[in-house]
């Protein structure tokens, strides 16, 4: 597939049938791209616009392969594509070896496949803020700030964007957002399902988030990929630090109700951890040993205010805005019920 009359050029994008990639793809058609995704043969596509072509794809080979195998469908992704959007990624992992598969190696691998297309001119990378490192809302982290990442996830998406400093012939920079949320995410099902109840809690010793729709990662992302000043990590965020009881207003405003606030210490999360076993610990969101680390920072915060004042990025939803349209989204799905 080429870009088609009256497009603005074909992008390859990965990560495509997820939270964030599915709205990639979407505003990425809306804004006149052509669009081809990496897909597995398992991938759920319910979100996948039809328009979108799909190319079966080996990011990172399996353990026990060398790392330059099956690049075939790399080559097919990026064949005649003007820009590559790298979105999919390992959020968790129990070693360091599947984040450097994960995260890192699908990097190095995708990079060299557009260096090879000889068509590709712009590369961006979703990263974290993870790969920066945690931050409290007196001093949130900025693109100057040297990066201190604590977690194996976060190393590897540091290491991934170190991978974009390469000798290319083209163009790279990298989006760090931060916790995402939004319609088609489950990650912050949990906390709605604890809101309808009347509930929610501050974990470990996180004192502020910087949250962001995603949608308007979305956005953002797409932003990068547009404009040719772009070069480097870039954070992005929603012009707000969200502390506890932010949260639990705006969960209470979504749901309609009073949302109390409680806090669970490192010191019990950590011992949860213990008393259920490592392997099992590893399967729950709240107590694998990263977000145990996650927990015990001061907080999650930072500065995309370079993004607003250098390349125009502007009109995230505020979180009142962004809770209530999440929870909209689940009631329609049938994910969370009304009370």
């Amino acid at each position: 597939m080429s870009a088609g009359a009256g497009t603005r050029g074909l992008v390859a994008l990965t990560g495509a049938t997820g939270f964030l990639g599915s709205h990639l793809a979407d505003l990425l058609l809306a804004r006149g791209h052509a669009v081809r995704a990496a897909v597995r043969p398992t991938s759920d596509r319910r979100w996948l616009d039809p328009r979108v072509a799909t190319v079966t794809a080996v990011l990172a080979p399996p353990r026990g392969l060398p790392d330059d195998a099956d690049t075939a469908g790399l080559d097919e992704l990026v064949r005649g594509a003007d820009a590559v959007l790298h979105c999919a990624g390992v959020v968790r992992s129990p070693d360091d070896d599947g984040y450097r598969r994960g995260n890192v190696l699908s990097t190095r691998r995708l990079l060299e496949a557009a260096a090879r297309a000889g068509t590709v001119r712009s590369f961006v990378l979703v990263s974290s803020l993870a790969a920066s490192g945690p931050a409290g809302p007196e001093r949130p982290r900025r693109e100057s700030d040297p990066c201190a990442p604590i977690t194996g996830y976060g190393r590897s998406k540091l290491a991934a964007e170190q991978m974009l400093a390469g000798d290319w012939p083209l163009r790279t920079c990298a989006l760090r957002p931060p916790a995402l949320y939004g319609p088609r995410d489950r990650a912050f099902l949990e906390l709605f399902r604890a809101a309808k109840h009347g509930w929610t809690a501050q974990l470990g010793n996180v004192r502020a988030l910087s949250l962001l729709d995603g949608r308007d990662a979305a956005a953002a992302a797409v932003l990068l990929l547009e404009d040719e000043r772009a070069r480097g990590p870039w954070f992005v965020e929603d012009g707000a630090v969200h502390d506890t009881p932010a949260l639990a207003a705006a969960l209470g405003a979504a749901w309609g109700r009073r949302v109390r606030c409680t806090h669970l210490p490192v010191g019990a999360l950590r011992l949860a951890a213990k008393l259920v076993g490592r392997e099992r610990a590893e399967r729950l969101p709240l107590l694998a040993a990263d977000r145990l680390r996650d927990a015990a920072a001061p907080g999650w915060v930072c500065d995309g205010s370079r993004l607003r004042d250098e390349l125009g990025f502007g009109g995230a939803r505020d979180l009142a805005r962004g809770f209530a349209e999440t929870l909209d989204f689940y009631r329609r799905e049938g994910w969370l019920r009304a009370p």
